[in-house]
Order: structure tokens, then sequence, then C-alpha cells
């Protein structure tokens, strides 16, 4: 974990995050990749407000650049004590559009229109990752986009993610279990 980020912090980021991201699950059906960025926005709101680690204070950085967190709110932090904020529907996989060092939080979710898995929650999350990732750990994905159209941004993909982020769980919802690549109720 990184410094001064514990337990606690996380589980109480879960239930705020669930909550507010509740409210915009038809965005969910619409555009689902916006909804995972929505969830990471949500988990840096959260551990703004119950962590030490504190949002950058330029807006221009935050938004577009890497970290969206670091320790007090140091500008130009150490990797270590840099925070980016991911949200995935993806039981491993991590992409970024960077391929900074630093510690990354992947909030792990699912869309649960019946509100059995957790009662009452539309948007579970089931675990949450906490993992340092060197440069090197990145590969760079290549866009498809060109001139006859088409095709998405270039991104960076994290290599062998099951392996890193094996023993990288902070959180992890009970009774939730991968099957066939999908979370599920044991």
């Amino acid at each position: 974990m990184p410094k001064g980020l514990r337990p606690v912090h996380i589980g109480n980021a879960v239930d705020y995050v669930e909550d507010r991201v509740a409210d915009l699950v038809e965005l969910y059906f619409e555009q689902a990749n916006v909804f995972s960025g929505i969830v990471g926005i949500f988990g840096v709101k959260a551990l703004d407000a119950l962590s030490p680690y504190k949002r950058h204070k330029h807006p221009d950085v935050a938004q577009q650049r890497f970290p969206d967190l670091s320790f007090g709110g140091h500008l130009n932090p150490a990797p270590e004590l840099a925070l980016e904020s991911k949200g995935s529907t993806r039981p491993w996989a991590v992409q970024s559009h960077y391929d900074h060092p630093g510690w990354y939080v992947i909030w792990r979710y699912l869309v649960d229109a019946t509100k059995t898995i957790k009662p009452g929650k539309s948007v579970v999350i089931w675990r949450v990752d906490v993992a340092f990732v060197r440069k090197e750990d990145w590969k760079y994905e290549a866009s498809t986009a060109g001139a006859k159209g088409g095709g998405r941004t270039h991104t960076f993909g994290l290599r062998r993610p099951a392996t890193k982020l094996r023993e990288a769980a902070a959180f992890a919802l009970p009774n939730v279990i991968l099957r066939n690549g999908k979370p599920v109720l044991a």
C-alpha cells in the first residue's frame, strides 16, 4: 500500500463511489467506457475526502495528466507518492493513456440491475486493487485510427496483469468469485 493509505480509506471510498455512481447507471448502458471513467473520477473524489491523498492543485494536470492524487497534495510527487484512479469492469486488464510509474487504484465494478449481489445497490465494487506499476510494466498498444476513419486512441496496457495484481487487493467483496472471467456470487 502507498504511504498513509489504509484499507479503511478504501472501504469507506467504496461506499461513497457506489452511492454516487448509482444515479448515473443509465450512462453505463449508453457508453460503458465513459462510465468507467466516471467510476475512476468518483474514486478520486472519495480518496481526496477520506485519505491523506489529495487531488492535484492544478486542474489541467489533474484532468489530463498524471497523477490524479498525491500524498498531502504535493506538486510533482515522486512515483511512490503518486496515485492514479481507474474504474474497470474487467477482472484483470488495466489500460492507461500514460505509462507513468506510480500507484494505481483500480475500482473493479459491475452493474447489477437486479440489485441482488449487494442488496439495494445497482453498482457494486467487488474488488479494489492497489498496485505500484513501473514504467516497464506497461506495453504500448498502438492506435487503430487512420485516415479512413474508425479506431481508437493509443493506450498502454499492463503486462501480465493477473500476475501483477494477484496479491494487490486492498478490498474484496465477500462471496464474489470469478467464473468464466466474470464476477459472480459464490
